[in-house]
């Protein structure tokens, strides 16, 4: 039940210009249930928080130190889940969380065969199922106000976006500044275990400027500062020790408050700087979680944004690590970019692994396909056995295109395919479907005799072409970052015009046709007539020599 002293509290709210527009006895009855949802919804934790969240909880996940399995939440009764919104409501009123709920047991699981350190282990949380559930009921009470403090440019951890958009944005650049034949210099900025440098102090303050209420401030302020952890290894467990620092691992609450935490930083850190523009928006930063990249036309003023982020992360508890930082001039002619760290040079390289993609200094996509195919050769080698084995034909194919393409095809939606691309993935489709029937290429079998062996097709490319347009069907029905990226005009020389011979070929060429861009944003905008397009049967991949 909301105490007076709440009621006082929300009462200039409700009053205010934007809840003042009662003007007939029948609107004091709204005005009155307006006080009562405020009352009920806002400052309590409803039974249909509980039973939502109770629902959306995995099967088969570990226990917490409390050792009450999540499926036997699943199977409580009304009764129960009464006492339990009950229970969650005095700890949401008192802001004191219960002894089970802020201890936390970890379990070291080793990065490499022969682990001796400590940094050559990673550690998963076995966290009280109870607690997994309030922290969710929590981050839904908080997270609409922390997205909105959220940039466009932020793709980690957020409803909508993915691996996918991040990369695609970074191709997306770098091939519309080597059409204008600009440069651009680009610096993947490591920070040193960011997830665990995060300031608890810094972060509270954070989300009272953010106008996090302070109920639920309370809560995850308690959260971290009474939690205690404990190591589970194989002769038993350690004793509890407290953390000082670092957003807790394993919980639901962590990716968003790191997001904001890394807004923040990254704004005041790089606020009126930055050079590169598109559309008329300067674009410093693609963010994805703690891998952040930055970018500038000029070399000074990349120096001067890495100096900056430099000062200010150290403000944040941040780090960066100069061995795993590096930089990049995407150019038609690229030369060494002079970048320092702490007086320390850091690396230029030609191409880089960003989310698990190759990026080049050239914009090509070819390195990041035949490093695809090669991964997904050496996973079809490792389970041979299985692949090649005496199963029913159409469940082996079913089992290569689920393990063995997602790998070869990870990050397709962005790739450029050009011809020799597009040869290097049929070649690879059918070496698939050779290796799983056993034939050699000593056997003089032509592909149609092996795809009318397995009743297949050569599907590899129209895979490909359906899921970039249903990645760019999303894109061109939001108004995004990417979306102005791919439409806005790169501002440079006074030309801006693209340079003499050949047109490279674009990420959306797959897609178009002669009537250009304009014409496949207006069939985006029609689901139905972007279905019809790109659909199941969305005819042949023409080869283009670009």
């Amino acid at each position: 039940m909301a105490t007076i002293y709440q009621y006082m509290c929300i009462y200039p709210k409700l009053t205010s210009s934007e809840y003042c527009y009662y003007k007939y006895p029948g609107d004091i009855l709204i005005f009155l249930l307006r006080i009562l949802h405020y009352l009920y919804v806002d400052l309590c934790w409803i039974y249909d928080m509980l039973e939502k969240a109770i629902k959306e909880m995995r099967k088969g996940k570990a226990t917490g130190d409390d050792d009450v399995p999540g499926d036997v939440l699943k199977l409580l009764g009304e009764g129960a889940l009464k006492t339990l919104t009950k229970l969650m409501n005095t700890i949401y009123e008192s802001g004191e969380w219960p002894k089970d709920f802020t201890e936390v047991t970890m379990i070291a699981l080793k990065k490499k065969t022969k682990a001796t350190k400590c940094s050559d282990h990673r550690t998963i949380s076995l966290i009280a199922h109870t607690a997994k559930i309030i922290a969710k009921i929590l981050k839904r009470r908080i997270e609409r106000k922390i997205e909105d403090v959220l940039g466009e440019d932020q793709f980690g951890f957020r409803r909508g976006k993915g691996t996918r958009d991040a990369i695609g944005m970074m191709r997306i650049i770098a091939e519309r500044t080597l059409e204008i034949d600009e440069e651009l210099c680009v610096c993947f900025i490591d920070w040193q275990k960011a997830f665990d440098r995060v300031n608890w102090t810094k972060l509270m303050q954070i989300l009272k400027e953010t106008g996090i209420d302070w109920h639920e401030r309370r809560l995850i302020s308690k959260l971290y500062m009474d939690q205690k952890v404990r190591v589970r290894l194989d002769r038993g467990e350690t004793g509890s020790v407290r953390i000082g620092r670092g957003v807790r691992q394993g919980c639901c609450l962590s990716p968003i408050l790191f997001n904001l935490y890394s807004e923040c930083l990254t704004k005041e850190a790089l606020d009126g700087l930055g050079d590169f523009k598109v559309g008329g928006q300067i674009i410093q930063t693609v963010k994805y979680a703690d891998d952040l990249v930055l970018m500038a036309k000029e070399e000074t003023v990349l120096q001067g944004m890495i100096d900056r982020l430099i000062e200010i992360g150290r403000c944040y508890g941040m780090e960066m690590n100069v061995e795993k930082t590096k930089v990049m001039k995407i150019s038609r002619q690229p030369t060494p970019v002079t970048i320092k760290i702490d007086q320390k040079q850091v690396e230029n390289v030609k191409c880089f692994k960003y989310l698990g993609s190759l990026l080049t200094d050239d914009g090509r996509c070819t390195c990041e396909i035949k490093s695809r195919i090669a991964m997904a050769k050496a996973a079809f080698s490792k389970k041979k056995n299985l692949f090649t084995s005496k199963l029913d034909l159409n469940l082996r194919k079913k089992l290569v295109k689920c393990y063995i393409w997602s790998i070869a095809l990870y990050g397709a939606e962005t790739w450029t395919l050009r011809a020799v691309d597009q040869k290097h993935l049929e070649s690879f489709e059918m070496w698939c479907w050779r290796r799983m029937e056993k034939i050699s290429w000593t056997d003089y079998v032509r592909n149609e005799e092996v795809l009318i062996r397995v009743s297949e097709q050569r599907n590899i490319l129209h895979e490909i072409r359906k899921r970039k347009a249903n990645w760019i069907g999303h894109v061109l029905c939001r108004n995004c970052l990417l979306k102005e990226v791919i439409e806005g005009k790169i501002e440079g020389r006074i030309e801006m015009t693209r340079r003499r011979g050949r047109r490279r070929k674009k990420m959306l060429d797959d897609l178009g046709d002669r009537r250009g861009y304009c014409h496949l944003k207006e069939k985006a905008l029609d689901r139905i007539k972007w279905r019809n397009c790109f659909g199941r049967d969305c005819g042949p991949v023409i080869l283009t020599d670009y």
